[in-house]
């Protein structure tokens, strides 16, 4: 394993070994090698594999920061957790105080490690996935997790004491349950009300729904308040599109399924609404038909499978890209700006064309400038500094 740090500006590189050894189990090895975060020194936390001094054939893993201005490597703690071959590890994540947790996959044991001290914690209790799903959700501050179980969905703190329990739902639920605010205040569970597959729009092992409630819930695990469909108005589904950045909002929509052309059902009829979660209040929105509507656009942090949306609180719209909108559409669209920046960035990939187009968007003075790429770049586009984008495979493209 190599870290390769970039600097795009000047057009150089810096390669640091960082893990060179070969292994028998590579799956248990590959689950837990990698990068975590930084610590306050802005040094880069990874988990490394070792051979043991002592001979023996299982693998050592010891957590290290790295210096990425000169390459320089420090153990923070070694042999921090065990080899679980057969057997391997879950997703890790790291809180905002510099603790690094690592959660064995079958068995469900789970360390946490403060990058600071070095000092290495086992949490007590059973944290178990199933295959293929990762059934830990953290919060997006690393400080909280729900962990859903057989019988129930618990939510605990950074130091595994459990805060709440709560039954599991009626009948299928979104994967990953619960989907977390971006300030860790609210989670949102999304489920159907039986487990009839007339809900199920795909998905094998885990099953991607059409919703009849969600209920959302705060750091404490209280329910705040839940939102069912509208069958009485023809509208049996109900969708969390996502949240605003502040955390307390996101965007509601309800709507029918349309089961009458081939394929999977298609959503229609859809009515979109703003949606406070610690209140209940909500606020319609009406589409626009041009973003250039919108006086004060703000970015809905969207799932996976929610289109790209933008509304506007005070005007009570919303915007989406109209080929986002549509059925089986070939464009995928992702907002490559932050939900705070001022302007707004997004991609729209064309799977006809393999044509990727990178959008900057100024509500100041509506100037739109598009940057063409007429080739297939890699999945996970991110932005870096507005002006760069970069995918998966480290191609980095200037952009207008």
């Amino acid at each position: 394993m190599d870290v390769v740090v970039v600097k795009p500006k000047e057009q150089t590189y810096s390669l640091y070994p960082v893990a060179d050894l070969i292994v028998k189990d590579d799956y248990s090895v590959d689950s837990i090698t990698g990068a975590y975060g930084f610590t306050k020194q802005d040094q880069l936390v990874l988990v490394q594999p070792k051979k043991r001094e002592d001979g023996q054939e299982v693998i050592q893993y010891d957590v290290v920061a790295l210096d990425l201005s000169n390459g320089r490597m420090k153990t923070i703690t070694a042999n921090a957790v065990p080899d679980v071959s057969p057997s391997f590890y879950a997703r890790g994540w790291m809180n905002h105080s510099g603790h690094l947790y690592l959660n064995s996959y079958s068995d469900g044991r789970l360390w946490s490690v403060d990058v600071l001290t070095g000092e290495v914690q086992s949490i007590g209790g059973q944290f178990k996935n199933e295959w293929p799903l990762y059934l830990v959700t953290p919060s997006p501050d690393g400080n909280l997790f729900w962990h859903e179980q057989t019988d129930s969905f618990r939510l605990y703190d950074r130091n595994g004491k459990e805060l709440k329990v709560i039954p599991p739902t009626i009948g299928y639920h979104s994967y990953p349950a619960f989907e977390w605010s971006p300030d860790s205040r609210f989670a949102a569970l999304s489920f159907t009300l039986s487990d009839s597959h007339d809900n199920v729009l795909g998905g094998d092992e885990a099953y991607i729904i059409a919703p009849e409630a969600i209920a959302f819930y705060d750091e404490k695990g209280d329910l705040t308040w839940d939102v069912q469909a509208k069958p009485k108005e023809g509208l049996n589904h109900v969708d969390w599109n996502g949240w605003l950045a502040d955390g307390e909002e996101g965007v509601l929509s309800w709507y029918r399924l349309n089961r009458a052309a081939e394929g999977a059902p298609r959503k229609a009829d859809l009515s979109y609404a703003l949606a406070n979660v610690a209140t209940g209040k909500i606020t319609k929105l009406t589409q626009a038909k041009q973003l250039e509507e919108l006086k004060s656009p703000m970015p809905v942090i969207v799932n996976r499978t929610t289109p790209m949306l933008i509304i506007d609180r005070e005007q009570r719209l919303y915007w989406m890209p109209e080929e986002a909108a549509q059925a089986d559409s070939p464009f995928r669209y992702q907002l490559l700006s932050k939900p705070t920046a001022v302007q707004l960035i997004w991609s729209c990939y064309d799977y006809s064309s393999e044509q990727t187009k990178i959008t900057r968007y100024n509500p100041v003075n509506h100037a739109t400038s598009v940057t063409v790429f007429n080739e297939p770049l890699g999945e996970g586009l991110q932005l870096i500094n507005d002006t760069l984008i970069v995918d998966n495979k480290m191609n980095y493209r200037w952009i207008h």
